[in-house]
C-alpha cells in the first residue's frame, strides 16, 4: 500500500511538472522537449524522492517501459507524419535505417570500447541506447523558421523507423548483455559466423512478424471505425489497435510489438484519417493521444531526472562530451555515405543542404531516456550507461536545439 502510495504521488508530480512545462512552451514557444530535457537536468539537482517520498522505480521495469510508455509514444510519430511524402520517400528512409543503423551500433560499440576501455558487448549495448533520435523538438523548429516539407518528412521518417528497429536491437542485445560471461562482455567468443547468422534470422524474423502483424491490427481498426462515430468508441478502438497490438505481437507471437505498433500508427494514419474520421473526430483523437504522450514523456525525463544526480553528470562530463561528438562523427559518415550513393540512382535526389540539416538535426531524446531507464541491476555498469545516456540527451538537445536555426539560415534551406 505504502509503495502504490508513492508511485501516485510521483505521478502526480510529473503532472504539476508538466503543467508548468506546456505553459512555459506556450509562452517561449520553444519545443517542449528542449524544457522537458531542461527540467529534468534541474531535478539532478534536488533529491526529490528523498524530500516528498514518492518513487517512479516500480514503473520504469523493462517489461513496463516497453508496455506502457513506448508504443504510445511511437504510434503518435507514425499516425502524425505525412504520409504520402513519407511514401515517396520511403525507400530513401528504409535504406538510411537499414544500413545506417546496423553501422552506426557498431561504429559506436567498437570505437567506445576502445575510448572507454569498457566491454565491447556493454558499448554495443550503449550505441543501440544513445543512437535513437526524437524529431519533435526538431520538427518544431522546421516549421518555425520554414524548412521545405520534404526534409521534415526525411527527418520524421528516419526517425520512425529508427527508432522501432534500435528498439528490436536493444532488446536483443540486452538479453545478451544479462546472459553473457565476463569474457564473452568484451567479444571473445559471442561473435562467431554461425551465431551472428543467428543473430540476424532472429531479428528479420522479428522485425517482418511485427510488421504483417501491424497491418493486420491497423487494417481490421480501420474497418471498425468507419463503421463508428461515436468518440469514445474511437477512442477505445485506436487504444485497444496500439496496446492490445503490442501485446499480441509481443507476447502472444513472439515478434516485435514496436514496429507492430508503428506500422499500426502508419495504417490509420494513411486510411483512417482519409477514410473514416470526421475532421471534428481526428481532432480529438489527436488531442487525446498528443496529451496522453506528452505525460508520459513528463514522467519519463522526471524519473531520470531524480534518478541521476548532477555529480554524476558533471563527473562523466569527458565521456559525454566524447560520445555526443563520436555520434555526430558517425551520423555524419552515414548520413553523406548512404544518401551520396543513393542520389547516384534516385529521380530526386537529396540535397547537400538538406544532408548537412539532417545531421545535425538527429537530436536525442525520449526513446534513449526510456531505454536507459529499463535497463535492471542485473545490467553491468548500469549506473554509468544511464547517466552517459542522460548527459548526451542534455547535450543534444542544448547544443544541437539551441544553434538548429542558425544551420538552417546557414545551409540556405530557409
Amino acid at each position: 500500500m505504502v509503495e502504490t502510495t508513492a508511485v501516485v504521488l510521483g505521478v502526480l508530480v510529473s503532472f504539476s511538472i508538466a503543467i508548468g512545462v506546456r505553459f512555459l512552451a506556450n509562452r517561449t514557444l520553444l519545443p517542449y522537449t528542449v524544457l522537458l530535457v531542461t527540467v529534468g537536468f534541474v531535478l539532478t539537482v534536488f533529491p526529490l524522492q528523498t524530500y516528498l517520498g514518492f518513487s517512479l522505480n516500480p514503473l520504469f521495469t523493462h517489461d513496463a517501459i516497453l508496455f506502457i510508455f513506448l508504443p504510445a509514444i511511437v504510434f503518435l510519430g507514425a499516425a502524425e507524419i505525412d504520409h504520402d511524402r513519407f511514401r515517396r520517400n520511403l525507400p530513401i528512409v528504409v535504406i538510411t535505417v537499414l544500413v545506417g543503423l546496423p553501422v552506426a551500433v557498431l561504429a559506436i560499440g567498437w570505437v567506445g570500447a576502445k575510448l572507454f576501455e569498457m566491454p565491447l558487448l556493454i558499448m554495443l549495448l550503449f550505441g543501440a541506447m544513445a543512437y535513437p533520435i526524437d524529431p519533435v523538438a526538431v520538427l518544431s523548429l522546421f516549421e518555425d523558421a520554414g524548412a521545405p516539407p520534404r526534409l521534415a518528412v526525411l527527418v520524421e521518417g528516419e526517425s520512425l523507423l529508427d527508432d522501432g528497429l534500435a528498439i528490436v536491437v536493444f532488446s536483443a542485445l540486452l538479453v545478451l548483455v544479462r546472459d553473457a560471461s565476463p569474457t564473452e562482455l568484451t567479444g571473445t567468443g559471442l561473435f562467431s559466423l554461425a551465431r551472428l547468422g543467428t543473430f540476424v534470422i532472429e531479428f528479420l524474423v522479428v522485425s517482418l512478424g511485427g510488421t504483417l502483424v501491424g497491418i493486420g491490427i491497423g487494417y481490421a481498426t480501420y474497418r471498425v471505425q468507419r463503421v463508428t462515430k461515436d468518440q469514445a468508441n474511437l477512442f477505445m478502438t485506436s487504444f485497444m489497435a496500439v496496446y492490445g497490438g503490442f501485446y499480441v505481437a509481443e507476447h502472444v507471437l513472439h515478434v516485435s510489438g514496436i514496429l507492430a505498433t508503428v506500422v499500426t500508427g502508419l495504417v490509420l494514419g494513411t486510411w483512417s484519417r482519409n477514410y473514416a474520421l470526421s475532421e471534428e473526430n481526428l481532432e480529438f483523437l489527436v488531442g487525446i493521444w498528443e496529451s496522453i504522450v506528452f505525460l508520459l514523456e513528463t514522467m519519463l525525463f522526471v524519473a531520470i531526472g531524480i534518478q541521476v544526480s548532477s555529480r554524476q553528470v558533471l563527473s562523466t562530463l569527458p565521456i559525454v562530451l566524447t560520445t555526443f561528438i563520436l555520434l555526430i562523427g558517425v551520423r555524419a559518415g552515414v548520413i553523406y555515405g548512404i544518401m551520396n550513393l543513393l542520389n547516384q540512382v534516385i529521380e530526386d535526389p537529396v540535397p547537400v543542404s538538406y544532408q548537412h540539416v539532417i545531421i545535425w538535426g538527429g537530436m536525442h531524446g525520449v526513446i534513449p531516456i526510456a531505454l536507459a531507464l529499463s535497463l535492471g541491476p542485473d545490467v553491468p555498469f548500469e549506473g554509468q550507461l544511464r547517466t552517459a545516456v542522460f548527459g548526451v540527451v542534455v547535450a543534444s538537445m542544448i547544443l544541437q536545439g539551441l544553434s538548429m536555426t542558425s544551420v538552417l539560415e546557414a545551409t540556405g534551406v530557409t
